[in-house]
């Protein structure tokens, strides 16, 4: 049995008998892990508190080769996400991105460059509540270029021309000029604006922040379209219940 610390981010906890929980951990260290946190709802314990979704936290484990779920020693809280904020759409953006962490990141799959990643946006997001839209946007776009499957919106995929505006085929998952696309069937068409902005996000250095005005439509927009685009190349559907939910408020 091997003792580990790592940082780590709280995907998600449940109950387990009466006062213990099982939490599903992002960590930097050893990708996505299950811990088992003995005691951690009575009143008194050390954890209480600290294994709530979108904690940043560092966790000392106990590991054992033979165990699907690992045991949960300690934790340091690190950093509270939107807890100063009674901003939802900020909370439900914050939500989306550990629900598509959850998706795309396998079972003690390493990668420092996601974790570094999904730190740092959910900062960004909670450092600039009224841009969470496009900053979700803009995690999506960067996770896809880790992922291996960078988006170029600067030029057509199939006749190398430079894009003013664009179909996107979720049938190939490509971006195409219009020539190339007219006898495409996809109505997902993309405007000036939509590539202006995808090429200003593809910029952007996410330590510093996204400050882009953006409205709230062509943010969405871009959403679907990366949404979209990931699902083409992880060959599922990346369907989010998030933001079903943010949906559902904003009727």
């Amino acid at each position: 049995m091997t003792l580990i610390k790592t940082e780590a981010l709280v995907l998600k906890t449940i109950h387990f008998q009466e006062t213990s929980s099982i939490v599903k951990l992002f960590t930097k260290e050893q990708g996505k892990i299950s811990v088992i946190a003995k005691g951690a709802r009575r009143l008194k314990s050390a954890l209480r508190g600290y294994l709530e979704p979108l904690n940043h936290i560092e966790a000392i484990y106990y590991y054992k080769i033979t165990r699907d779920i690992q045991t949960l020693s300690k934790v340091d809280l690190l950093q509270s996400f939107f807890l100063n904020t009674l901003d939802i759409e900020c909370n439900i953006y914050g939500t989306a991105v550990l629900e598509v962490i959850d998706k795309v990141v396998y079972d003690h799959q390493y990668d420092n460059k996601i974790f570094n990643l999904a730190v740092q946006i959910l900062k960004n997001i909670d450092l600039h509540a009224n841009q969470c839209r496009i900053l979700f946007a803009d995690f999506l776009l960067a996770l896809a270029d880790i992922l291996g499957y960078k988006l170029d919106p600067s030029v057509c995929s199939q006749c190398k021309t430079r894009l003013t505006t664009a179909i996107y085929n979720p049938g190939s998952g490509r971006l195409v000029c219009r020539d190339c696309g007219r006898y495409n069937s996809s109505t997902h068409k993309l405007s000036e604006r939509e590539i202006q902005l995808l090429n200003d996000l593809s910029r952007c250095n996410l330590d510093t922040g996204v400050n882009l005005s953006v409205e709230p439509s062509v943010a969405n927009r871009i959403t679907q379209l990366l949404i979209k685009y990931l699902s083409y190349h992880l060959d599922y559907p990346l369907n989010l219940k998030s933001l079903s939910l943010l949906s559902e408020l904003s009727r």
